[in-house]
């Protein structure tokens, strides 16, 4: 079937083709001001765009070019501060404005282009952004990937290395679990929510020091909040407890890193920790310009320290193999239209199966997809309707989550316009949450929030 061949994906976006780009790419390690210096590039241009991998981070731009004096709008899956006339733009990536054309378009952390669930975004960025100058920032695994598919496309690429600015020291030995050692600026880096608040109060019950905590449960705006106490000096907050959420999208002053471990549970199993994602941890020791512009990094035992020590020493590591992609509604309704009778599920399960693809390109998993899309088979909607709703962020195993979609997905079949207060999914606690499964009814309630407006 020749909608599901997906070898030239440069092809779905004609606009872009028209154009002559300079794909421009800064890349370097955290804490080497690549992304500051494409930043520079959009706030010189008249029109641009940034696409970041998240809504903190877009938020975070927006405000910063909108404080300068420039007028900017502000789109992510949740939020839409749109004016007429305004031609800067701050973006998550999957929401990224492919039909406009820019003077200058920056797109961050290019190497998720290679992420198994979100790359498509990436490709998507990359190959659709109507822009003279395309910036992308990221790690330098990527560069062999980008050049071969500006080869294809004809963009010109440029290549900007970037040093790391500050000292990354790694100490000589691990933290041996000796919580006398905690230091103001320390970060202890796990990943379980259960670990962060176990390690939150061991520290606490051994000194005099306070604890920050961030992790990805959290919603964005509650883990700038506890990253603005870890990094003032005067709110009591010395040390911070967090997971793999500050890798990215938060500015953090952070003196040390302590790794409690050096594997992560990825929903089936425990996986080491991938070589890009000890870096960009690590790295988050010593900020420029801050109190501890000298980072240093360690592990929780010594039997870990080789570990670190070896993924630290690796100064060229495998480049990123391919890119993601995923269906477009054309080609699904397409797909449809060959297989009227198929549930949209085993739509997905066939486009898989048959999608002919060119090495520099693979399918990203639409594992969850899937699920979203059997929960609501049994309810009426058109295709479209569907392909919007398996793309929203929707945990089907969380069982408050998957029960918030079926109501959406109801509501959008019958027209009927559904409050989030007539809804009766979500209410304000009437006091402080103090037990763990109260913060995780908490935290859903925040990703119903988040749905209904991703979908409203």
């Amino acid at each position: 079937m020749k909608f599901s061949d997906l070898r030239i994906p440069a092809e779905w976006y004609p606009g872009a083709r028209l154009l002559k780009r300079n794909i421009i790419l800064h890349v370097g390690p955290t804490n080497s001001g690549k992304t500051y210096s494409a930043l520079k590039r959009l706030q010189e241009s008249k029109s641009g765009v940034y696409s970041g991998p998240l809504r903190l981070l877009a938020h975070e731009v927006y405000e910063r070019i909108n404080k300068a004096g420039t007028p900017c709008n502000l789109l992510t899956g949740e939020e839409r501060r749109i004016s007429d006339g305004v031609e800067k733009w701050a973006c998550t990536v999957e929401m990224t404005p492919l039909t406009k054309e820019f003077e200058v378009a920056v797109v961050d952390e290019i190497q998720m282009i290679g992420d198994e669930q979100r790359g498509w975004a990436w490709t998507q960025a990359l190959l659709g952004l109507q822009a003279k100058e395309v910036h992308l920032c990221g790690e330098a695994t990527v560069i062999p990937l980008v050049e071969r598919i500006c080869q294809m496309t004809g963009d010109t690429v440029t290549i900007h290395h970037y040093k790391r600015l500050t000292e990354l020291v790694i100490e000589p030995k691990g933290f041996q679990n000796n919580f006398n050692n905690i230091r103001p600026g320390d970060c202890l880096v796990t990943f379980s929510r259960k670990n962060i608040f176990a390690l939150r109060k061991r520290i606490e019950s051994v000194g005099n020091l306070k604890v920050a905590v961030i992790y990805g449960n959290l919603p964005p705006e509650t883990r700038a909040e506890q990253a603005k106490l870890f990094n003032s000096i005067d709110s009591g907050y010395d040390v911070l407890v967090a997971s793999d959420a500050i890798g990215m999208g938060l500015n953090l002053n952070i003196r040390r890193i302590i790794f409690e471990r050096m594997d992560k549970f990825n929903g089936k199993d425990m996986r080491p920790l991938t070589l890009s994602q000890i870096k960009q941890i690590a790295g988050r020791a010593g900020r420029f310009k801050t109190q501890y512009e000298r980072g240093y990094v360690c592990t929780f035992n010594n039997a870990d320290m080789r570990i670190l020590n070896q993924a630290l020493a690796v100064t060229n590591p495998l480049p990123l193999p391919s890119a993601g992609l995923y269906p477009t509604l054309e080609q699904m309704e397409k797909f449809a239209a060959e297989l009227p009778e198929e549930t949209f599920t085993g739509l997905l399960d066939k486009f898989e199966e048959l999608s002919r693809l060119d090495g520099d390109y693979f399918l990203c998993n639409l594992s969850q997809q899937k699920e979203t899309a059997s929960m609501i088979q049994e309810i009426d909607l058109t295709l479209s309707d569907r392909y919007t709703l398996v793309a929203a962020p929707c945990n089907a195993d969380n069982g408050i989550i998957s029960a918030s979609m079926m109501k959406f997905a109801r509501a959008i079949s019958s027209g009927d316009e559904l409050s989030l207060e007539d809804s009766k999914l979500v209410f304000v606690p009437q006091e402080p949450v103090k037990s763990s499964e109260k913060l995780r009814e908490l935290e859903s309630m925040h990703k119903i929030i988040v749905l209904y407006l991703w979908l409203s």
